[in-house]
């Protein structure tokens, strides 16, 4: 009988990973708005910007952590 085939961290955390690179893109384009003329100059717009994107980073973060840890339960059983 075939065993079902085990999946990666890449494929039960894709969303995940979606996430942290939307992230960290997003962060990335705050920071050029930011600092557009020189030194930090966060208007409102940048700030929903900057915020927004850190949390779509911190769940994608969250999202492979627990995919990582379901896989590391599924090998100790």
């Amino acid at each position: 009988m075939p065993t079902a085939p085990t999946s990666s961290l890449l494929s039960r955390g894709a969303v995940g990973f979606w996430f942290l690179g939307l992230g960290a893109l997003g962060l990335l384009r705050g920071a050029m708005r930011a600092f557009r003329h020189g030194p930090f100059a966060a208007d409102a717009v940048t700030w929903v910007w900057l915020i927004g994107s850190a949390l779509i980073l911190l769940a994608g973060a969250v999202v492979v952590v627990r995919a990582a840890r379901s896989m590391r339960e599924r090998v100790d059983d």
